[in-house]
């Protein structure tokens, strides 16, 4: 943990007005790499979503494919889970995803050369600086099915993100383009 938080803090100290959009993904790509593994999930199934600066949209800025090709959806899209999260600054868990009603959109982005799966777990948490919402994490297990996603995500899982959001969320935010 203390390796993560030097390679952040290192990573921040470089940044400037010039420089902020390398730095951002610099950034961002290290908090996907210790989540993923973290989590014990493919660095794919770690998405992250910040609130545009217009407060209309949400959008992706993890998984990196999605990023580079601007993937956002209104804040007012009730089926988003996301959208709930931040409204409710409350966290969400589900543990049989396949069977809500959701945003299934982009799951079947081809993020890798793999046919992309079904997300069946996710875990949605919101990114809060001075109790406002700024965007959300979500930690999804994929798979063909419910078995073959891996174990559920329990309150434990949440208590580890609010642990680990607050090492990196202000150095996320302080390096966000402003076209995000």
């Amino acid at each position: 943990m203390e390796e993560f938080t030097e390679k952040i803090k290192s990573i921040a100290s470089l940044i400037t007005q010039e420089n902020k959009a390398k730095i951002f993904e610099d950034t961002m790509n290290v908090v996907v790499d210790f989540l993923s593994k973290y989590f014990n999930v493919n660095p794919e199934e770690v998405g992250i979503l910040f609130i545009t600066s217009n407060g209309k949209f949400l959008r992706f800025v993890a998984p990196k494919k999605l990023f580079k090709n601007g993937a956002t959806f209104p804040i007012s899209k009730r089926e988003s889970i996301s959208t709930k999260v931040i409204t409710t600054l409350k966290p969400d868990i589900q543990n049989n995803f396949s069977n809500i009603k959701h945003l299934s959109i982009y799951e079947q982005v081809k993020i890798s050369e793999e046919r992309p799966k079904a997300i069946q777990k996710m875990l949605t948490y919101p990114l809060i600086i001075k109790n406002k919402a700024v965007g959300v994490i979500q930690i999804s297990r994929k798979g063909d099915t419910l078995e073959q996603s891996g174990y559920d995500f329990t309150q434990a899982d949440i208590e580890k993100l609010t642990d680990l959001s607050a090492l990196f969320l202000p150095y996320l935010t302080e390096s966000k383009p402003d076209f995000i």
